[in-house]
């Protein structure tokens, strides 16, 4: 059995010139979410919007050419964010999801009138590992 494991050639300089297409990916996400009266949305239910504004922001870093992935947390509130693959290892890339929605567990509320910028991001290496990417996505390549 062949093994192939992807090399990265992207550094965080790179992702960095990705930020304002990530943001603009997060807030079109944003803007399409829509509430009724009840907090409720037709597609959703109750719950919030973090899967959609981290594969938006995946997919920009993708159409780059940077290995990304997005990752869902079980512990405490479930959260889905961003790992990206660059030379230097691997780092998390993250809109908190208390800057767009309050609420825990399931049941999330719009916080209306949010426009990111660059302050709402959070990027940060989680492993000097390039390889560890693998392991923390299920993504083998």
């Amino acid at each position: 059995m062949l093994i192939i494991v992807a090399q990265a050639t992207h550094t965080l300089s790179d992702l960095k010139r990705s930020v304002p297409a990530m943001l603009q990916a997060a807030q079109r996400a944003y803007d399409a979410w829509e509430q009724d009266d009840e907090g409720l949305d037709p597609e959703l239910g109750a719950g919030g919007i973090c899967q959609d504004i981290a594969e938006e922001m995946a997919g920009v870093l993708l159409g780059q050419g940077i290995d990304a992935a997005t990752v869902s947390q079980q512990v405490g509130d479930q959260h889905v964010y961003v790992l990206a693959r660059l030379v230097d290892g691997v780092y998390e890339v993250d809109i908190p999801p208390s800057v767009y929605e309050s609420g825990s567990g399931y049941v999330w509320r719009k916080i209306p009138g949010v426009r990111f910028d660059e302050s709402m991001l959070s990027v940060y290496k989680i492993s000097g590992n390039p390889a560890d990417f693998e392991e923390m996505t299920g993504e083998w390549m």
